[in-house]
């Protein structure tokens, strides 16, 4: 068990009830005494590269949430479960629920987003809160490229198990038919999701023009049409029955790669408005 302190605690390895993979799993919680509901919580995808920009980001922000409107919150923060030969391509394990639908991705094979998505939300996150006060009803869930990919498929198949969805630069060129089938399912009136990508994911960034692989970089950027596919998802969900509550951003001079740290302040601001 996570040993809970105000401070990151160390990497713990978690093994899945329903695969048996280990996955390393984070715990942050604020100082101080919790909410009388519990803290709100943001689970944390890739949490290898974000676990800590997270964690620093609340700590920043939530000291004056009548500034910045950022209430404090718990981080929990999942990684990838290791893969044993170190492949490198356990994002595409992890993360996806159905072969890609056109590009041929080397080592995308097994699709195990299914099986993350049952440890996450039936065997971590009770768990979790077995042993600490965290709010069940105020859950988010953040993701980028694959990872976002992976958050709308959450909402799609789990709905109502977290509160808030946010989904940075999502890969939905993976499988945009099956994601689809399964979001015009939703019927639930309190969905709330914001999606951001950045203004050059079609496009080269201007210190891009120069790279030995531009073209081929270029003609991957217009076949993934990110910034479309992830427009035209936003308006999918605005569009379902009830009144959820969409927000979608492209950043400015942003690429793929850089989106997440500056849409990250937006993205807290929408999961963590503090009540009024």
């Amino acid at each position: 068990m996570l040993m809970c302190l105000s401070s990151p605690t160390p990497t713990e390895k978690w093994q899945s009830a329903v695969s048996g993979l280990t996955y390393p799993v984070r715990l942050w919680i604020p100082p101080g005494p919790p909410p009388a509901q519990g803290w709100p919580v943001v689970v944390v995808l890739d949490a290898d590269t974000l676990f800590a920009t997270f964690v620093e980001a609340i700590q920043r922000t939530s000291r004056r949430p009548e500034a910045t409107g950022i209430a404090p919150a718990a981080v929990v923060g999942i990684a990838c479960a290791p893969d044993a030969h170190s492949t490198g391509r356990e994002r595409y394990r992890d993360y996806t629920f159905d072969p890609p639908a056109e590009e041929y991705m080397p080592g995308a094979n097994e699709h195990g987003g299914d099986a993350l998505l049952t440890f996450i939300v039936d065997q971590l996150l009770p768990e979790l809160r077995d042993h600490w006060p965290l709010d069940g009803a105020r859950q988010s869930l953040f993701g980028h490229s694959l990872a976002g990919y992976f958050v709308l498929n959450v909402l799609a198949r789990r709905p109502g198990i977290f509160h808030t969805h946010v989904a940075i630069s999502p890969s939905i060129w993976w499988n945009e038919q099956a994601l689809r089938e399964h979001m015009t399912r939703l019927t639930r009136r309190d969905i709330r999701l914001f999606i951001g990508v950045g203004e050059w994911e079609e496009h080269l960034a201007p210190w891009q023009s120069r790279a030995p692989d531009r073209k081929q970089s270029l003609a991957r950027r217009r076949a993934r049409r990110m910034i479309s596919r992830a427009s035209h998802m936003a308006a999918t969900v605005s569009h379902l029955p009830g009144e959820p509550c969409v927000a979608f951003h492209v950043f400015p001079d942003e690429d793929h790669a850089s989106v997440v740290l500056v849409a990250l302040q937006r993205a807290l601001r929408f999961m963590l408005a503090p009540s009024r």
